[in-house]
């Protein structure tokens, strides 16, 4: 089984959840290195913050694959990332996967369920996420 935060791709590769996070991010908007760091240290609440030392490598890596391109520099020579129709289909193609995705994802509740069972209010939250997660997939 893979891991349960990587994605299949169009092209039948396993792409984890921080890749298809920038390439969805990137959907919506051109954005820089920097702003991506801070858009998934709030997305994330504060939790995650992930380092230059890992965005900007993988947003390399993308560029060569041609998923993304840079678009422009700004003002301040900042690197500013743009999605490429490639990046789009691969993208859609991982959203159509959305309820196997969310399916997958719930599977692992009842390990966490069993971790916090004696915490009833915790249990009534994951619960609460697991209907808006399908709801929300529908």
């Amino acid at each position: 089984m893979s891991n349960i935060l990587n994605f299949e791709t169009h092209d039948g590769q396993q792409r984890g959840i921080l890749t298809i996070y920038l390439l969805s991010s990137l959907k919506k908007k051109p954005k820089s290195g920097y702003e991506l760091i801070s858009e998934i240290k709030e997305k994330t609440e504060g939790t995650w913050e992930p380092s230059k030392g890992t965005i900007y490598p993988l947003l390399k890596k993308l560029e060569k694959g041609g998923l993304i391109k840079i678009k422009t520099k700004d003002k301040r020579a900042k690197n500013i990332f743009e999605i490429t129709p490639k990046g789009k289909k691969m993208i859609l193609h991982v959203k159509k996967q959305g309820e196997h995705i969310m399916k997958k994802f719930m599977k692992f509740k009842n390990l966490i369920i069993d971790v916090i069972e004696d915490d009833n209010e915790a249990v009534s939250t994951m619960m609460n996420i697991q209907k808006t997660v399908f709801m929300s997939a529908k």
